[in-house]
């Protein structure tokens, strides 16, 4: 049996009650295959397992034909019949909109070339067709792109304060008509338009107590209350005052974040004390943004056009480019180094930026993931300039572009507690080894405080 979701977002617990563990969230319009388990509760596979939502929030599917879904692995055989041994008759990309026409335990049969096919059904992630609503783009630009899939071709751009019509919500993304066609764009960019009803909600459901009142939760905008509930005494040794602070400034938040990926929020919480001690402005360099200049990279975007001038102000190891980096700003100038003091990666910042803006925004990490300029695009960006500005004015757009940065097989090397395999994807593999200790370190130093 299928079941829609029918609540903006809906927690999925380890055990039919209120008081389970939260496993996940549903977002709204995704559909799974439920077992009724009594009057208030449904079992749903999870994660390779099982979990439990609240029957209230969940529609039964009663025709299979409104459904819709889209490719979840790199390549998916499509066969003439439902089975593996079946005849491929062609190959689905990741992303691909297929319409479905009827569900087989484990397959799925859909519309293919203009006749039918069967598909896996654990590669296709199922969506609820849903009404059309009208959404204004709050970003100066907003790429629209030709899947749901930030890597996917850019099919154009809309402007701020257009109207859109979204057909459907895919969890970050909305399918929107472009140029007589289906396209995708960050629904996190929209605003949907909703003249009688309050706007700006997140309602994340849940069943009711054991009395079985109706009590959902609300949760705040993701970019709402940063402090946990909990707060940490600071104390015991450096890395657990570090932890413990990080987790002050930022817990609320990054619990909810975390949860919402299923990894252990303590990984989230090391992850930023070991890229800046979880702090994203300093205090004593007038609170600005924290920052990393990287002269290789600025060789790569301006250096690599204007060689001469690039060695008159700048010094990398041409062997391990991270390293050995110097400037001056004229030729009568000693060469300095200037990482590690956030005053001077200011300056350097700042003269770099008096010749080439962009340049300059693209070869600094930004903030308390330090996660770097040129990277905007990955984290939902339009532009540097917008990426530099959220992050120069809103810790919230670093906790978030944190997890937007997140790769999927960055996410599972977390949940695995594979830290020098996180490391390689978010630090490069030359230092995983080192950058993984360390965020293994921090991570235990969090659980035995938190414990």
């Amino acid at each position: 049996m299928l079941a829609t979701v029918s609540a903006s977002a809906l927690n999925v617990r380890s055990i039919p009650n209120i008081s389970g563990q939260i496993l996940g969230v549903l977002n709204e319009g995704s559909v799974v295959d439920v077992t009724e388990v009594d009057n208030n509760w449904l079992q749903i596979p999870f994660n390779d397992s099982i979990g439990f939502v609240s029957k209230i929030y969940m529609e039964i599917q009663p025709q299979v034909s409104k459904l819709y879904g889209f490719v979840n692995t790199a390549l998916l055989n499509v066969r003439d019949v439902p089975t593996a041994s079946g005849l491929i008759l062609g190959t689905l990309f990741s992303g691909t909109k297929v319409s479905i026409v009827s569900q087989i335990p484990d397959w799925l049969e859909i519309e293919f070339n203009n006749g039918i096919g069967f598909v896996l059904s654990k590669y296709v992630d199922l969506f609820a067709q849903t009404k059309s609503y009208q959404a204004d783009v709050i970003a100066a630009t907003l790429n629209v792109r030709q899947k749901p899939d930030k890597k996917a071709q850019i099919l154009g751009q809309v402007k701020n304060a257009m109207k859109l019509t979204v057909e459907a919500d895919i969890g970050a993304w909305s399918e929107i008509l472009f140029n007589g066609s289906s396209a995708y764009v960050f629904n996190k960019f929209l605003k949907r338009i909703e003249p009688d009803e309050e706007q700006g909600k997140i309602t994340v459901a849940d069943n009711a107590d054991e009395e079985n009142e109706t009590k959902p939760e609300v949760a705040e905008s993701l970019t709402d209350k940063l402090q946990p509930l909990q707060i940490l005494p600071v104390s015991g040794t450096s890395e657990q005052k570090k932890v413990a602070m990080t987790w002050n400034r930022y817990g609320g938040l990054l619990n909810r974040l975390s949860k919402k990926n299923e990894i252990d929020v303590a990984c989230a919480v090391a992850v930023l004390c070991v890229e800046s001690s979880g702090k994203g402005f300093e205090q004593n360099n007038d609170n600005r943004m924290i920052i990393r200049f990287e002269n290789h990279k600025f060789w790569k975007y301006w250096g690599k056009k204007n060689p001469a001038d690039f060695r008159k102000h700048f010094q990398y190891n041409s062997d391990k480019v991270w390293t050995k980096h110097k400037w001056r700003k004229t030729e009568n100038e000693e060469w300095q180094g200037f990482h590690g003091n956030q005053s001077k990666e200011w300056q350097v910042f700042e003269f770099a930026r008096s010749i080439d803006a962009d340049s300059a925004m693209l070869s600094i990490s930004m903030g308390a993931p330090q996660i770097m300029g040129f990277h905007f695009e990955r984290i939902g960006y339009q532009s540097i300039k917008e990426m530099f500005n959220s992050f120069a004015t809103d810790i919230s757009a670093h906790i978030n572009g944190l997890f937007d940065f997140f790769s999927d097989p960055m996410v599972r090397k977390l949940r695995s507690l594979d830290f020098e395999g996180f490391a390689a994807g978010y630090n490069g593999s030359g230092q995983k080894v080192k950058y993984g200790k360390w965020i293994e370190s921090h991570y235990k130093s969090f659980k035995q405080i938190k414990s």
